[in-house]
C-alpha cells in the first residue's frame, strides 16, 4: 500500500483546486534525525539546517530545480511552469519571496506540456538562466530580468523518450559548455542518455555529443550543480520499499566523460529514513567564506502527504587532483 501511495505521489499527487495568489512563503525548522538531534554527518556532508516551506499560493509546490543567485538568494522552478524566488535573512527568516509563472508558460497554443520545467542552470557572470523542459524536450534561455524567453532549443534526438522522462538536469560548466541528463531514457547498456553541448544550447552552431550516465542502482538523476573546482554534483532519487523516498549525491568529474562512453561517478552521501528526506529533486551549490554549501529541496508533487523540504549542508571533500587531460574525443568541444 505504501509503495502504491508513493507511486501516485511521484507522478503528480493531488492538486489544490482553489486559487490563491499570496506571495508569502513560511518556513518551519526541522532536524536531520529526530531520534538523534545531535547527528550532523551524512557521508561527505555536514548538516547545518533544514526547514519545511509552505505557502497558501495554489501554485506553490512541485519544485524540481534550484539555483543560488547570490548569498542566500535562490530561484526555484516547479514542474508546473512556476518560478519561485526567496532569500534567507538573518535568524534564518525567509524574505523577498515571490511566486509567478515562468515566461512562456501560458498563452495561445500553449498547454501543460510546455510548462513541465525540470532543470535549471545559471551563469553568475551574465545572470542568464537556462531551463530544461521534459514533456516537449526543450531548453529555454531567460535574461537576468526573467521577463521573457530569449532563446529556445528544441531537442530533436529524443526518439523513444517518455514525456515524463526527459531532460531532468542541466548544468553549465565554467568554460561555457553544458551537460544535460535524461531522467528515465536509457542507452543499450542501461545508462541514462546524456549529452554535452560545446556552448550555449540555444545558439546556432553549438554542437552536441552523446554519452551515458550510470546512476546508482535503482536511482534516477533529478538535478545537477557545478562545484567551485569544476566537478559536478548529481542528485539522484529512488522510490521503493521499505524506505520510501531516498536520495544519493554523486560526484562526477567532467574530465572523465568521453563521447558515446558511460561514466558513473562516486556516491558521497545518502539520505534515507530515519534521516529527513522526501522526493528530493533540486540541488544548488554556493560559497560561504571558505565553505562550499550544498542546498537540497524536495518536490511535494502538490500532495498533502508530502512536504517541501529545504536542507543546508557543508560539503567536506579533499581538494581536487591536478586537472586531467581532456577526455578522448572531446578536444573539439573544448572552448
Amino acid at each position: 500500500m505504501l509503495l502504491a501511495l508513493l507511486a501516485v505521489a511521484a507522478v503528480g499527487g493531488h492538486r489544490a483546486y482553489w486559487r490563491n495568489s499570496s506571495q508569502a512563503i513560511t518556513m518551519r525548522p526541522l532536524m536531520l534525525d529526530e531520534a538523534h538531534p545531535a547527528r550532523r554527518k551524512v557521508g561527505a556532508l555536514t548538516f547545518l539546517n533544514a526547514w519545511e516551506l509552505r505557502s497558501d499560493n495554489s501554485d506553490f509546490g512541485g519544485i524540481s530545480a534550484l539555483v543560488a543567485r547570490g548569498p542566500n538568494r535562490f530561484l526555484a522552478i516547479s514542474d508546473a511552469g512556476t518560478l519561485i524566488g526567496f532569500s534567507l535573512g538573518r535568524a534564518s527568516r525567509l524574505e523577498d519571496s515571490f511566486i509567478a509563472a515562468l515566461p512562456g508558460a501560458y498563452g495561445e497554443n500553449v498547454d501543460y506540456r510546455d510548462r513541465d520545467s525540470e532543470g535549471m542552470a545559471f551563469d553568475p557572470a551574465t545572470g542568464r538562466l537556462w531551463v530544461s523542459y521534459e514533456a516537449r524536450h526543450a531548453i529555454r534561455r531567460f535574461p537576468p530580468s526573467l521577463s521573457r524567453v530569449d532563446g529556445i532549443k528544441r531537442l530533436t534526438n529524443t526518439s523513444g523518450w517518455k514525456a515524463n522522462g526527459g531532460v531532468e538536469a542541466i548544468v553549465r560548466l565554467h568554460d561555457g559548455r553544458f551537460l544535460i541528463f535524461s531522467e528515465t531514457h536509457q542507452r543499450a547498456d542501461g545508462s541514462n542518455s546524456s549529452f554535452l553541448f560545446s556552448g550555449d544550447p540555444v545558439e546556432s552552431g553549438t554542437r552536441m555529443v552523446a554519452f551515458g550516465y550510470r546512476a546508482p542502482a535503482g536511482y534516477r538523476p533529478t538535478d545537477a550543480s557545478l562545484l567551485p573546482d569544476g566537478r559536478i554534483l548529481i542528485l539522484n532519487r529512488r522510490i521503493g520499499l521499505p524506505d520510501g523516498f531516498t536520495a544519493k549525491l554523486v560526484l562526477l568529474d567532467p574530465a572523465e566523460i568521453a563521447i558515446d562512453e558511460t561514466v558513473g561517478g562516486k556516491v558521497i552521501a545518502t539520505l534515507a529514513p530515519p534521516l529527513l528526506v522526501d522526493n528530493m529533486e533540486g540541488l544548488a551549490v554556493a560559497k560561504e567564506g571558505d565553505r562550499t554549501i550544498v542546498w537540497l529541496i524536495s518536490d511535494n508533487n502538490f500532495n498533502a502527504l508530502q512536504r517541501t523540504l529545504l536542507m543546508k549542508f557543508a560539503l567536506n571533500l579533499p581538494n581536487k587532483k591536478p586537472e586531467a587531460e581532456t577526455a578522448p574525443g572531446f578536444e573539439t568541444l573544448t572552448r
